[in-house]
């Protein structure tokens, strides 16, 4: 059985001042249009009723609201609320994808996919080669094996309540060298145009700027996988008959 993807939505609240979540509500639409499966493939959570209330009227049906979020995580929601939800999926299934608005699905997670998740227990993050966070959530897979650690990192002293730095907070210090920590060309972030070629047969979502560039994207994926596919075996050499005399 595959693991639930999830997404939400949250007020965005730091110190306890909230604000409308103005750039996730813009998203959500743009999102539905390039990635229409989203609908009913992704397990939505709000962060209040509020939240959910906004995520229905974009026709989505919400599995879950967080009204009785402890206080300490509604009062800094962005982004601690997604880290609460992330952690009450892995109570509720066990293992879970969380899957940002902000991303172009290239490929409906597979066998593959779902294998490389599950290999070594270790939670699965997107790497941005010298992030400020160090791991980036915009899509992540974790375990219940990672039960405990989510608990501690709720209590870390981090510069800001933000779920990624959170999460740095309980891996290893050296994550970034740990093959195993990380979902690997399965999903990439594009923030710039050159990043077009990150994007490659293996990829099955892609971190983005902007969904503008999801046509783009997707025209990139076909290419690189038309190349890969096209790239002309190479030859064999034939074995030379033995000669006693060289």
């Amino acid at each position: 059985m595959s693991p639930p993807m999830i997404a939400g939505l949250y007020p965005y609240t730091r110190g306890g001042v909230s604000k409308p979540p103005i750039v996730t509500l813009a998203e959500i639409p743009a999102s539905l249009v390039v990635n229409p499966t989203y609908r009913d493939e992704l397990l939505l959570l709000a962060g209040d009723e509020g939240s959910a209330e906004q995520l229905a009227g974009f026709g989505l049906k919400v599995h879950h609201a967080f009204d009785d979020a402890p206080a300490e995580v509604r009062i800094d929601a962005a982004h601690k609320m997604k880290h609460w939800m992330c952690r009450w999926a892995l109570n509720e299934f066990g293992e879970f994808l969380w899957v940002d608005w902000d991303t172009v699905m290239l490929r409906r997670p597979d066998d593959a996919f779902w294998a490389w998740c599950r290999r070594f227990g270790t939670p699965k993050f997107l790497k941005i080669p010298g992030y400020w966070a160090t791991v980036n959530c915009g899509v992540y897979y974790a375990c219940r094996n990672w039960r405990e650690a989510m608990d501690r990192s709720f209590a870390a002293q981090v510069s800001e309540p933000n779920d990624e730095l959170l999460w740095s907070a309980v891996l290893p210090v050296d994550v970034v060298n740990r093959p195993e920590y990380w979902l690997g060309p399965r999903a990439v972030n594009v923030w710039t145009k050159d990043d077009f070629a990150l994007v490659g047969e293996e990829t099955y979502f892609a971190h983005v700027k902007t969904l503008d560039w999801a046509s783009e994207i997707r025209m990139a994926a076909r290419h690189r996988s038309c190349d890969a596919r096209e790239e002309p075996p190479i030859p064999r050499r034939e074995a030379l008959p033995y000669d006693p005399t060289l």
